[in-house]
């Protein structure tokens, strides 16, 4: 029995990566509505550097059902509160780098003022 070779070729199936589907290109799709009569507002997922100015692009194209854009929706959201959560993980450890800076600046303060206080102590004493 002879083996047969299909001629359907591994990159004509698109990737996934992480939960996201990959045009040909190996770019994260995008998810974008039909804008067509036949198809009105259907939403399909599309090469991202399809409609982009001069550039080339696979014209990869998948027609998603309700489920998959709710999937890609709550897929969406979570990768952007994952992007805040880092984003607020900085300002917090900026900020707490920048009260340990005010915290050597008053110390700082209140040994000059202690001194201040000292000298002045001992300029009272002398009058």
């Amino acid at each position: 029995m002879s083996k047969s070779s299909s001629s359907i070729s591994s990159s004509s199936f698109p990737k996934r990566s992480l939960g996201k589907e990959l045009c040909f290109c190996e770019l994260e799709a995008t998810l974008k509505c039909s804008t067509t009569t036949k198809n009105p507002k259907r939403p399909f997922l599309g090469c991202s550097m399809y409609n982009t100015q001069g550039l080339p692009y696979c014209k990869f194209f998948k027609w998603l059902d309700g489920n998959e854009v709710i999937e890609l929706q709550v897929q969406e959201r979570i990768d952007e509160l994952l992007k805040k959560e880092k984003d607020v993980e900085k300002i917090l450890e900026m900020l707490e780098k920048r009260e340990i800076e005010l915290r050597k600046i008053v110390d700082r303060l209140e040994r000059v003022s202690m001194v201040l206080s000292n000298k002045s102590d001992e300029v009272t004493q002398n009058d």
